[in-house]
């Protein structure tokens, strides 16, 4: 595993990241132009915006370990790439409802696998900074896709511009990924998933990769939404709003990677950094103004921000024979949820509930990080490096 991150690497690795996110963020700013243009619910916007891109993320995340097997780990992104600028250029030309759902779910598909094997490959090429590099930039490419949205859906640009955007975004990295598969990686595949589910260390770590990928998941579809219906603020201040949220969660998830190699303890950078967020979400449940929502939005920026790194790393650590069976799994744990909340939310937001779903999750971020004070530093019982019985 490398320490030094090389110039063209850490290229890759972000553009991986922020192509692949973009679309995460993209549909918030332009919720009333779809609406408009397919004459569509909130609800139903929220099952295509949620529903039907985190089915695909699932389902990509789910056989990204045994793609990378088959086509090699950069091959395996490679395609991944290809899958997020394929489907946002579909969800360009959209021309009926069914059509735009059908590009949702190729570019979460992309997506998936690219979270699966990003911080894996970040990790393996770049050490404790290529996983956060991956992780920060993930964030910056959620930060975009709302920026970037609400400013052209404020400027009465078509929303169709801002998917070839993102489209673009998508194959970015395609123009820099090496086309060799000259990163080594261990993958022999196999019995992670019975092993995890008898052990609580799994579960424990995954209620946190739940709290700090499905809240912004679910934040990243409706903030911009919610700040603009709530309080009469407009669609740019929010999206501004938006990103500095994402964008700066981007800079701190590489921060908390420097935090992590400086010798910060896991359980300070885990187990209470979220409560930062939960802060944050309960500050903008109550209060919808400018100035509280940025001090908001920097806290729950931290709080989601910071632990990543250590999360990633300490998911690794359970399956070390094929790292990416790990991170996999969890990521879907938390990428599952929203599959649920978001059409949810914006139910609640329909019958003025907003609110109250908020609270909600200040709650589930705060007890997830208390939870996990203690990340796992060993391999789960099942794993070749598991400690003997009584070891």
């Amino acid at each position: 595993m490398s320490g030094t991150l090389q110039r063209r690497d850490a290229l890759a690795i972000a553009l991986l990241a922020i192509g692949s996110a973009w679309g995460a963020g993209n549909v918030g700013p332009i919720v009333p132009d779809l609406v408009a243009q397919f004459e569509l619910s909130l609800t139903t916007v929220g099952l295509v915006s949620g529903t039907v891109f985190y089915l695909g993320v699932v389902i990509g995340l789910a056989f990204a370990p045994k793609l990378a097997e088959r086509s090699g780990v950069v091959g395996s992104l490679r395609i991944s790439a290809a899958l997020v600028g394929i489907g946002c250029l579909l969800m360009a030309v959209a021309p009926a409802f069914v059509v735009l759902g059908a590009g949702r779910l190729i570019a979460g598909l992309g997506l998936g696998a690219i979270a699966a094997v990003g911080p894996v490959y970040g990790r393996t090429v770049g050490g404790v900074l290529g996983a956060g590099l991956f992780g920060g930039s993930f964030q910056m490419g959620i930060a975009f896709g709302v920026g970037a949205g609400s400013v052209i859906a404020d400027a009465g640009v078509s929303w169709r511009i801002g998917f070839l955007v993102a489209a673009v975004a998508g194959f970015s990295a395609l123009a820099v990924m090496k086309r060799d598969d000259s990163v080594q990686m261990e993958l022999k595949g196999g019995g992670f998933i019975h092993a995890a589910s008898r052990s609580p260390a799994v579960y424990r770590l995954g209620l946190l990769f739940i709290a700090m990928f499905s809240a912004p998941l679910v934040l990243g579809a409706w903030l911009v939404h919610f700040l603009s219906a709530q309080s009469g603020m407009s669609l740019t201040v929010a999206g501004v709003l938006g990103f500095v949220l994402f964008a700066a969660s981007g800079v701190l998830r590489y921060a908390g990677a420097g935090l992590d190699k400086r010798g910060v303890p896991e359980w300070v950078l885990a187990g209470f950094m979220p409560l930062l967020a939960t802060v944050g979400i309960a500050a903008i449940a109550f209060d919808q103004s400018v100035i509280t929502a940025f001090v908001a939005v920097v806290l729950i920026a931290a709080g989601f921000a910071l632990p990543y790194t250590v999360m990633i790393i300490a998911a690794q650590r359970l399956w070390p024979e094929e790292p990416a069976d790990p991170v996999a799994l969890l990521t879907a744990f938390a990428s599952g949820l929203p599959i649920i909340i978001i059409p949810l939310f914006g139910a609640a937001l329909s019958d003025g509930n907003g609110d109250v779903a908020f609270l909600i999750m200040a709650v589930i971020v705060a007890v997830a990080g208390l939870l996990n004070t203690k990340l796992p530093q060993k391999a789960i019982p099942g794993s070749s490096a598991a400690p003997a019985p009584g070891g």
